[in-house]
């Protein structure tokens, strides 16, 4: 038992391994905080509100470094797969560091939402976590199936009918 333990932390202190543990974060962080944000805004309950805001603060802030890990472990992640799949990996690699950004807005967006979340001008910021965390959710859902496209080959592209 305490061998398996070693060798599970030695697993997520590998680059390889955490990037996979944090890559959904953002999805279903985001996702159950907005939830949370929403129902709490509907029942005025202002420290629920507070927590959804700082889960939804938190998780889109996870992305910073899940693309750190990301690029510390492409290359050997390249390395162990097909050649054929090295494109592929290399420009979902590339897609989420170009598109890292509406994270990182999000997470400003939240954070500031969270500090005038008592305050009465703090209301139109929330109303646009919540829009643009929806989007956001949406997006990350796409991202999350692009990534699944690239690591389970067992999910296939939709190619048009011509």
């Amino acid at each position: 038992m305490w061998r398996e333990l070693t060798t599970l932390w030695q697993s997520i202190c590998d680059p390889e391994y955490l990037h996979l543990l944090l890559e959904p974060l953002p999805l279903y962080g985001l996702g159950i905080g907005l939830t949370f944000l929403i129902l709490s805004f509907l029942f005025g309950e202002v420290k629920c509100r507070m927590l959804a805001l700082a889960v939804v603060c938190t998780s889109c802030a996870s992305v910073w470094p899940y693309i750190d890990l990301r690029d510390k472990a492409t290359p050997r992640i390249v390395a162990t797969r097909s050649p054929d799949l090295a494109p592929l990996i290399q420009e979902q690699t590339q897609r989420r560091k170009d598109w890292s950004w509406p994270y990182y807005a999000m997470t400003l967006f939240s954070f500031l939402a969270l500090v005038t979340s008592r305050s009465p001008k703090g209301r139109p910021l929330l109303f646009l976590v919540v829009i643009f965390g929806a989007l956001l959710f949406w997006f990350s859902i796409w991202m999350h199936k692009k990534e699944c496209e690239v690591y389970h080959r067992n999910i296939v592209r939709f190619v048009p009918v011509r």
